[in-house]
């Protein structure tokens, strides 16, 4: 209906009401406008008229019995005319109400055309924002369209969070093999149906979508955007906003959920109470949650229900994330796993994992970036036969690093790279050849630049600084906008006086890259970042110069030493040599003391320099690895360090390290010289027990204690291992606490002592052991050997053995970790039935100190939580005995 009839019927109905015409009238002059007005909505008010007994059941069915609306809405004017006046009048009110009430509520209906443009409008800015990506690094000009990009979901069951490293690129290649493999926990699923109802439950309205650094997160958000605006998908949404938490950083005062998508979405202001009130129809991205500066601050005692009420982020966030702010809106948020526990979970309908490419999806990538399919599966077949590289190439910015990395190397004569600095020092060398069309060596002002780009590094890594103005450079005069668009990436956000450009390295080991870059080369630092006194007073926690560490040691090897020397002509680092030395020395006080040494052996891969190895000389090898979920890589560096280090290894502790059959297999010649042996928390199928049986049959084993515990043993495998130890004479101590043995099992296992004299004991705590099982145990002649419970009887350094091996583990377990393990360790000690003792009352004390310390300083709720509920349960075990 056009805007003169809407005027003229309200002009109608004005004079109507104020008694200037009749009723009857105001139906006969405004009939036509009258069936317009109607025509939608026939049904509800032939059902009123009958309700208020305007009309009569024969007149409703007269009405409803013509064909077609209008022809009812003409039928039911006709009825009420020859009702009379007071008829007419009542309908004139039942009409008044229902324009009222429906047309409010029904007012996008009235201005379809400029709703449909609103939407319209939107998708166009969208897409525009959206339709390519500007890839890490690509020359000026040079553009990468969707279609060459993959997106790989995969859909898991529960909260994927759990003991994901520092440095969890290295990891995640094999986390992906071990997330595809366990096919009862996952579905793979396609974009589209990310949003769709499965498994017969509702739509999910808060989705978590979790990923490693560099996995493709960011580019899947741009993904969904470009697939929305271009109409080809998600026709459930008529309107998706994205935020991202490195543009919220900047907020500092409170705002309202208004101000936030109108300071992005300008062009929504005459449609966003609408929007408000459709939330249904709307869809919310919030990437990249790991950068936001207020993570921690989501356990709201509070919320925000308003779009208009004013609030600090964390409110802003929290609210709508709990479905209290626009509750049938669809929330999106993405995260690196290292952050996820600061999430509301509880909310979270549905968790998605981003897997990065599949082998298949690797192998077509390499088919595309060297656009000869031929060639491209030549250079795949080189990578996939180093672990190293093809580990990296699952996760798609490192797959185009690599990519680029090998197709500058052939032009460049550089060797084909062995360790994680190769890749980054080629990489560095074909962005500066190539993005500064620099064919020959660098020249001397480039090379400054580089430096100053490393000092930027160094300083932002000591500040914990990822993101910085770009009037911060102005600081480092000798950066060229060359060197800023290879290596940078610039956002702008708009501030409230102006707009400000926001820069971050494109990636975070870029940024640790470059920073172990200056620190190698540059002799008066302001502050030594590797002093213990200067980690201390920044506040630098265990892990966070993993990384750093392992770059700092490639940088000074002598083959990256050479290969800056060549083509940056820069001269060789005075640093190098002593650095070997204490890289020597703390392998070896680290082996003596038996203390975590896994990053150190990473350093001592990155220099690749075998004849070091002579120096590492330990009066005895003890080597802590545990709680590092081991990637092919780390399997290779193990390798490497005792293929060099020519002795018997006294300790080798794999605990928590999801190894596998196939590189314990690969380990098997120097698991024959070690002396104790723990491999409990990793799931040790048939398969693992058949090669730990067939280590412990070797004739050249030297096992004296080996520890299985919580390994998910069943009977089968705890018989197998029993039928090994029959050609065993070496092993002394088996530790088998908190699997799934029967007693009966036990029983049969009981009389190993007949087979062998050197196995004295076999502990068996929290196993599937009835208490009444227990007494009898103690009474059998082979008590001494099977262990099923704490027996004073066995002594104290038998069991402080065992404790100081479990405090040690919490000492460098972090806090989600120290929940899961105490808790392990809690079910194995509610077993003992006997009076207390001095030695167990102190070890419920050093419990209790630990847990206070890191409740003190969690600073994740839900954990901290689970931490003050495992400490109650420890003191309640002491006081009841």
């Amino acid at each position: 209906m056009g805007e003169e009839s809407v005027s003229a019927c309200e002009g109608a109905i004005s004079s109507w009401e104020n008694g200037r015409a009749s009723p009857l009238s105001f139906l006969k002059t405004q009939r036509g406008i009258l069936v317009d007005e109607l025509e939608e909505y026939i049904d509800f008010i032939v059902q009123q008229a009958l309700q208020k007994q305007l009309i009569s059941k024969d007149d409703y069915e007269d009405v409803v019995y013509e064909g077609g609306p209008r022809k009812q809405v003409r039928k039911l004017l006709d009825i009420i005319d020859c009702l009379g006046k007071e008829s007419a009048a009542c309908f004139c009110s039942l009409f008044i109400e229902v324009k009222c009430s429906k047309l409010k509520k029904e007012t996008p209906k009235r201005n379809a055309k400029e709703y449909l443009k609103g939407i319209q409008k939107h998708k166009d800015v969208l897409l525009r924002r959206n339709d390519c990506l500007k890839y890490y690094n690509c020359r000026h000009g040079e553009k990468f369209y969707f279609s060459d990009h993959f997106v790989n979901l995969l859909l898991v069951k529960g909260h994927y969070s759990l003991e994901i490293k520092q440095n969890e690129l290295l990891t995640f290649g094999q986390q992906r093999i071990c997330l595809q493999s366990q096919k009862e926990e996952r579905l793979d699923i396609t974009l589209e149906q990310l949003f769709q109802k499965l498994c017969d439950r509702r739509s999910p309205k808060k989705i978590l979508v979790s990923g490693v650094a560099g996995i493709g997160k960011t580019v899947f958000v741009q993904k969904i955007l470009y697939d929305f605006a271009n109409t080809a998908a998600y026709e459930n949404f008529d309107f998706a906003l994205n935020f991202t938490f490195r543009d919220l950083n900047f907020i500092n005062k409170p705002v309202t959920l208004r101000e936030l998508i109108l300071k992005k979405h300008g062009h929504l202001s005459h449609i966003l109470d609408y929007i408000f009130n459709n939330s249904e129809k709307l869809l919310v991205i919030l990437d990249g949650f790991d950068e936001f500066k207020c993570y921690s601050q989501l356990d709201l005692e509070q919320y925000i229900y308003d779009p208009d009420e004013e609030a600090g982020l964390p409110h802003l966030v929290g609210s709508l994330i709990k479905g209290e702010l626009l509750p049938e809106a669809t929330i999106v948020v993405t995260s690196r796993p290292t952050v996820v526990n600061h999430i509301p979970v509880d909310s979270i309908e549905r968790f998605v994992v981003i897997t990065g490419f599949s082998e298949t999806e690797i192998e077509d990538y390499f088919q595309r970036f060297y656009g000869d399919s031929i060639y491209g599966s030549e250079i795949f077949d080189l990578v996939r036969q180093n672990y190293f590289l093809f580990t990296l190439c699952y996760i798609p910015a490192f797959c185009w690093i690599v990519c680029s990395v090998l197709k500058g190397s052939s032009t460049l004569q550089i060797d084909q790279p062995k360790t994680m600095t190769d890749i980054y020092c080629h990489y560095l060398v074909v962005l500066l050849k190539h993005h500064t069309r620099q064919e020959s060596c660098v020249d001397k002002t480039l090379l400054d630049a580089v430096l100053s780009l490393g000092r930027l590094a160094y300083q932002s890594l000591l500040q914990h600084q990822t993101l910085f103005y770009e009037h911060d450079l102005e600081t480092f005069p000798n950066l060229p906008n060359d060197i800023i668009n290879s290596f940078l990436d610039k956002t702008c956000v708009q501030e409230l006086v102006s707009t400000e450009n926001i820069l971050s390295f494109t990636h975070f080991t870029i940024q640790e890259f470059f920073a172990a870059f200056y620190y190698a080369n540059e002799m008066q630092l302001s502050e030594d970042i590797m002093d213990n006194g200067v980690q201390t007073r920044l506040d630098i926690s265990t892990g966070y110069l993993d990384l750093f560490n392992r770059f700092l040691s490639g940088l000074l090897s002598v083959r990256n030493q050479n290969v800056l020397s060549r083509h940056l002509k820069l001269d060789a680092s005075r640093k190098s040599e002593a650095y070997r030395s204490w890289l020597a020395e703390s392998i070896i006080e680290h082996c003596e003391n038996g203390c975590y040494i896994f990053n150190l052996l990473h350093c001592l891969f990155e220099q690749q320099m075998d004849c070091l190895a002579a120096r590492i000389t330990p009066a005895m090898l003890r080597l802590n690895l545990s709680d590092n979920i081991f990637s092919p890589i780390d399997f290779d560096v193990l390798t490497y360090f005792l293929s060099l280090v020519n002795m018997d290894i006294e300790e080798l502790d794999l605990t928590a390290t999801q190894v596998n059959a196939q590189y314990l297999k690969q380990l098997q010649p120097y698991l024959n010289r070690c002396t104790r042996l723990w491999m409990g928390e990793n799931n040790l199928d048939t398969e693992m027990i058949t090669v730990i049986c067939s280590l412990l049959e070797s004739p050249d084993c030297q096992i004296k204690q080996l520890g299985l515990g919580w390994a998910q043993l069943e009977d089968e495998e705890f018989l197998q291992l029993y039928k090994a130890l029959k050609n065993n004479k070496t092993l002394i101590q088996l530790w088998v606490e908190g699997n799934n043995i029967s007693s009966e099992a036990i029983e049969q296992f009981s009389d190993i002592p007949l087979f062998t004299t050197s196995l004295q004991h076999v502990i068996l705590l929290g196993n599937r052991i009835p208490a009444q099982r227990l007494t009898e145990f103690k009474e059998k002649p082979y008590r001494n050997v099977i262990v099923a419970h704490i027996d004073e009887s066995f002594g104290i350094d038998f069991w402080q053995g065992w404790w100081d091996w479990i405090f040690q583990r919490c000492k460098i377990c972090s806090d989600e970790k120290i929940v899961s393990f105490l808790t392990k360790v809690f079910s194995g000690l509610s077993v003992f039935n006997e009076k207390n003792t001095s030695w167990m009352n102190t070890w419920y004390t050093e419990v209790d100190k630990l847990l206070q310390l890191r409740i003190r300083y969690c600073s994740i709720t839900n954990i901290k939580k689970r931490m003050e509920s495992l400490q109650q349960m420890f003191m309640q075990q002491a006081s009841s005995h």
